[in-house]
């Protein structure tokens, strides 16, 4: 078995290959036309800009409902696209720019398999949607349709969320809160294969935008016992924890796929889901971007489920890269 150190090493050597090129040409947007959708669409149309990319809109709306009257399934579908060309305002069909009928996809079925299909049959190399919506018969995502999505998905997922605080940096720039800001990113690390999936792609979308990455790593705290010479092993066991992170640390800051863009690094201690969502909500932090599975137990790993918890709790947008579509 590797010590983490070694792991680490191994994943610098991998780091060394030739990085991909990142390709976001084709973004999935799941519509509910709720306020927040709508503020989602802007964010998600300047993003589009920045990479020149085509979106394709999708409305999903529960079965049951068309089932309800004869040829309703036909009249929601018109209405919907009806409401795609009313809704949409000239500012948002300008937005949009790469954008036609065929781009309009108005679907009946569970919302997080009908994006996700949808993302699959086209191909997307992104899909940008809200946490909240309309629910019950408004057919909107739910809060945790995010959430879902997060978990199948077949290619990156920006979950978008207004932050309480404008970040210091966008408001000095100007910057208005649709608008597709980023100058730092949060990379939450474990020194995992899996976390160099995410991290690599937060150094591709840091280089593309000039952004400054925040690494962070989190070792579990200490188990509280009450007894002397155990307490003195733990404590003696976290502190060789901690030096073991902060060599990893280290060897992780040389990776060559950093080379050229601005890192800072931190290792924090306490439960990763709690310190990744306070680290969001600092107010120059614009983006969090982490991988879908880590390693669980001792190994202090990120569990497979804390993308997910950190989409819900998380201050500001977060993006989720599933280890499977992306490989270092």
């Amino acid at each position: 078995m590797k010590t983490p150190a070694e792991e680490c090493s191994a994943s610098s050597a991998t780091s060394a290959l030739p990085m991909p090129a990142i390709q976001i040409k084709t973004i999935v947007v799941p519509l509910d036309f709720s306020p927040a959708s709508m503020e989602m669409l802007s964010y998600a149309a300047a993003l589009a800009r920045r990479f020149d990319a085509a979106v394709h809109l999708i409305h999903v709306y529960p079965p049951d409902e068309a089932a309800l009257v004869p040829g309703a399934g036909h009249l929601m579908r018109q209405t919907a696209e009806e409401l795609f060309r009313d809704q949409l305002s000239p500012s948002h069909r300008e937005q949009v720019g790469s954008f036609w009928a065929q781009n309009c996809h108005v679907r009946s079925g569970g919302a997080h398999q009908e994006i996700c299909e949808l993302a699959r049959q086209i191909e997307a190399d992104l899909i940008v949607l809200a946490t909240r919506g309309h629910t019950g018969l408004k057919h909107v995502l739910l809060g945790s349709t995010a959430e879902r999505v997060v978990r199948v998905a077949p290619c990156p997922v920006l979950v978008v969320r207004q932050k309480k605080q404008k970040s210091r940096v966008a408001t000095r720039r100007g910057a208005r809160k649709s608008e597709f800001n980023v100058h730092k990113i949060l990379v939450p690390v474990d020194f995992s294969q899996c976390s160099l999936t995410g991290a690599m792609y937060a150094a591709l979308f840091a280089k593309t935008l000039q952004a400054t990455l925040c690494f962070t790593h989190v070792l579990y705290p200490p188990s509280t016992v009450f007894v002397d010479q155990v307490i003195g092993e733990i404590s003696q066991r976290d502190e060789l924890e901690r030096g073991d992170a902060r060599f990893n640390m280290e060897a992780f800051m040389k990776s060559e796929f950093l080379q050229g863009i601005r890192c800072e690094s931190e290792i924090r201690t306490g439960y990763p889901i709690d310190e990744i969502c306070a680290e969001s909500g600092r107010p120059d932090i614009d983006l969090v971007v982490t991988s879908t599975h880590g390693r669980t137990g001792f190994d202090h790993m990120l569990l497979g489920s804390v993308a997910e918890h950190v989409v819900r709790y998380a201050e500001c947008p977060v993006m989720v890269v599933p280890s499977r579509c992306f490989k270092p």
